[in-house]
């Protein structure tokens, strides 16, 4: 008996390291196409984007009078004199005193003013688009997203200024469409592109206020930010609406909570709202896609948790044989844990090209349509179908199913264990381990 239980523990320890390397090679398939895909995609589609709010810098030319000092003035004097003295050597004459005139002795300059006006007012409105794009193994989450901006500043000197609006792309592998700078229709507005921004100048009198709107539709992957700036600065009466098409939201690190939510009349997706009449903040606002479970980390990840499968499903077939009266030997263990193996190995090539639930289901169908046909022959249809069988059913198929669910597969397989133990002790509760373990059961016949 002993003997027969160091072979299967022997059998285990062999197809856990066949799993944990099927696993490893899942990992590195994509991990190795991870950075290609998402560089294809990003080229094809465009990049996460971060929106920055526009900067207003305004310039003006003032011009500076200042009188000279006692000393400038010795020195402009002995200028002047020094240049007559030269004139009348030249022109062969007596040279003769210069007077500076009080008007000469003013310092005129003409100085160049340049100020960074802070926003009187953001009103933002944002839709946002999920439309996810394959490559490989992986899902990516890209998104289409409507960009409508109003902005408010002010004027604070009491001249005619020259504006400036800097409106930065939110990235620059992205296509920006019917992209749209409009400062109240001004017939003076000149727009240009540079370094990823875009540009818009104009004249502005004295305190004047002047709003502008900036509009565009691109597309992203990942996520969508807009940022108040790289720094902690004051944000006046800022509003932000943005409107999802998909339910599952969710929030970057660092980002500001949204004031109100409110589910959309036609029942899919969101309305979320930012409202601050007042804001010093470095952090930003913005929105996670939701993602689709991958196949390739999911196929990695249920093949390196099989061995755990598989070792709820030996102990559970060596107590049913024990109490049963069935002898199997460790090569129908070895055959049992090859047809388990055989789910991980299909469903990892097979989700390459079909759908995932599809090739989950048909790798299933597979597994169990090796180990219940095998078992028959071995012990009889009702241990290959009711004791075997439900118990494939509940560790491979049960637990891999609980990996398209994030977060449950520990919680799965924990409630599948204490289960498994309570019904177990309950059956075996009256065996006589010690006549047991002094020698196995003769065979019985296979029936059916």
């Amino acid at each position: 008996m002993l003997k027969h239980i160091i072979a299967i523990v022997f059998i285990f320890i062999v197809c856990s390291i066949a799993w944990a390397v099927l696993g490893a090679s899942m990992g590195f398939r994509t991990d190795e196409k991870s950075d290609k895909g998402r560089g294809a995609v990003a080229e094809l589609w465009g990049s996460e984007q971060a929106q920055v709010a526009p900067t207003v810098t305004i310039e003006w030319k003032e011009v500076h009078r200042e009188e000279m000092t006692d000393k400038e003035k010795a020195a402009y004097a002995r200028r002047k004199q020094h240049e007559e003295d030269l004139a009348a050597e030249r022109e062969k004459r007596p040279a003769r005193q210069v007077f500076v005139h009080e008007q000469e002795l003013i310092k005129v300059e003409e100085r160049d003013n340049k100020l960074s006006v802070e926003l009187e007012s953001s009103d933002v409105d944002v839709g946002l688009g999920l439309d996810y794009r394959q490559k490989g193994l992986l899902w990516f989450s890209t998104y289409k997203v409507a960009f409508d901006a109003q902005y408010k500043f002010r004027n604070p000197v009491d001249r005619f200024v020259a504006a400036t609006v800097v409106f930065p792309f939110g990235s620059r592998q992205s296509v920006f469409d019917n992209m749209l700078l409009d400062v109240d229709g001004r017939a003076d507005l000149n727009v240009s592109t540079e370094k990823g921004t875009l540009i818009g100048r104009f004249t502005l009198p004295p305190g004047a206020e002047q709003e502008f709107r900036v509009r565009y539709q691109s597309r992203g992957l990942d996520q969508w930010t807009y940022r108040f700036g790289a720094d902690e600065r004051i944000v006046k009466n800022f509003s932000l609406v943005m409107t999802t098409d998909f339910d599952d939201i969710d929030f970057p690190p660092s980002s500001i909570s949204p004031d109100t939510k409110v589910q959309r009349s036609d029942g899919t997706g969101w309305k979320l709202a930012w409202r601050k009449q007042s804001l010093v903040s470095a952090l930003m606002v913005g929105m996670v896609m939701p993602h689709k479970i991958n196949p390739g980390p999911l196929a990695a990840s249920m093949s390196l948790s099989a061995p755990v499968s598989l070792l709820f499903f030996f102990f559970m077939v060596f107590m049913l044989q024990c109490m049963r009266g069935v002898r199997l030997h460790p090569m129908n263990y070895f055959f049992l844990a090859a047809s388990l193996f055989a789910f991980n190995l299909l469903f990892s090539y097979l989700v390459d090209h079909v759908d995932i639930v599809a090739a989950f289901a048909a790798s299933a169908a597979v597994s169990i349509g090796l180990v219940a046909p095998y078992l028959r022959r071995v012990a009889g249809w009702r241990f290959a179908v009711v004791e075997a069988g439900l118990s494939q059913v509940l560790y491979q198929t049960v637990f891999s199913v609980a990996h398209f669910f994030a977060g449950y597969t520990g919680l799965t397989i924990t409630i599948g264990a204490i289960l498994t133990l309570a019904v177990v002790m309950h059956l075996t509760a009256k065996i006589d381990w010690t006549a047991r373990f002094a020698g196995m059961p003769a065979a019985e016949p296979a029936k059916g």
